[in-house]
């Protein structure tokens, strides 16, 4: 087993050296640009998960070099597409290309040393690894106009609920107070989607155990966020209108997103435990 580890670290290196130059540009990109900022800790959490469930992926499996061969081989495809046009591709198109090269890479060794049963097995921290890709631009841009249409959608009656007059004109409110405010991209939540969906994904493989659960878990991140954002929007155009103007520029608005998120993790929790609870429900029953 030993042996077989130190191989498929050798391949691994080898992938790095290989896609250093997407692998360098994905972690710059990391750094500077918050969508990204998760990319460094999606490694660690498949090898927690390759660690702690070792002993069920890693119980038997013969190699299967030839296959794994191959995967790793097809790898090289879109990581050269990506190299050809990087002239004409933007930064998180190349990357995608690129990135999703070096996953099959790794998988494509994984598959080589470790063989078939033991992906089969380990597929859950294989497959995580593909969070590192970034998301390519025409599923991007639709959806961060999806959040934002349906975040402004979702004001709406939360502002009837609280009974402060507005006028709307598509993405623009106007209150009393002479207060004007846009439905952004920036107000589509699109990094803490990402980092609901991520959180999601991980719980659900934790705690869950019937697919279709951990897919309706993931699938709920959707409506959370899209409430989330409308809570945010209509508080600070609330605390605008009746206080000062002021608060559309506030910590609030420029740093407390995190306070939203902390409410979309308090929404999940129930949703999971309900889950789960129909979960053993089930069983119980049999």
């Amino acid at each position: 087993m030993k042996n077989k580890v130190f191989i498929y670290v050798l391949i691994v290196a080898a992938g790095a050296l290989v896609y250093y130059f997407a692998l360098a540009r994905l972690a710059a990109l990391s750094l500077n640009n918050q969508l990204y900022s998760h990319m460094p800790l999606i490694p660690i959490v498949s090898l927690y998960f390759l660690i702690t469930e070792r002993k069920k992926i890693f119980s038997d499996g013969k190699p299967t070099a030839g296959s794994g061969a191959l995967l790793a081989l097809a790898g090289l495809v879109p990581y050269g597409l990506g190299i050809l046009n990087r002239g004409s591709l933007q930064e998180n198109d190349f990357l995608a290309l690129c990135i999703a090269g070096f996953v099959l890479w790794l998988i494509g060794g994984f598959v080589g040393v470790f063989g078939r049963e033991a992906f089969r097995r380990g597929i859950f921290p294989m497959l995580f690894m593909a969070f590192m890709i970034p998301i390519p631009t025409f599923i991007l841009d639709p959806l961060v106009e999806f959040l934002q249409v349906c975040s402004a959608h979702a004001v709406e009656p939360i502002f009837k609920l609280i009974g402060l007059p507005y006028f709307r004109d598509g993405l623009v409110y106007e209150v009393p107070g002479g207060v004007a405010v846009k439905v952004a991209s920036e107000c589509s939540g699109i990094r803490s989607t990402i980092a609901l969906v991520i959180t999601a994904v991980v719980a659900g493989h934790m705690f869950l155990r019937s697919n279709w659960r951990r897919v309706l878990l993931v699938l709920c991140v959707f409506p959370v966020t899209i409430f989330k954002n409308a809570l945010r929007i209509t508080s600070l155009t609330t605390l605008a209108a009746e206080f000062d103007k002021s608060w559309l520029d506030s910590w609030l608005h420029r740093s407390g997103g995190v306070v939203y998120l902390m409410i979309a993790f308090a929404i999940l929790g129930p949703v999971l435990w309900f889950l789960r609870w129909t979960e053993r429900k089930k069983r119980d029953a049999l």
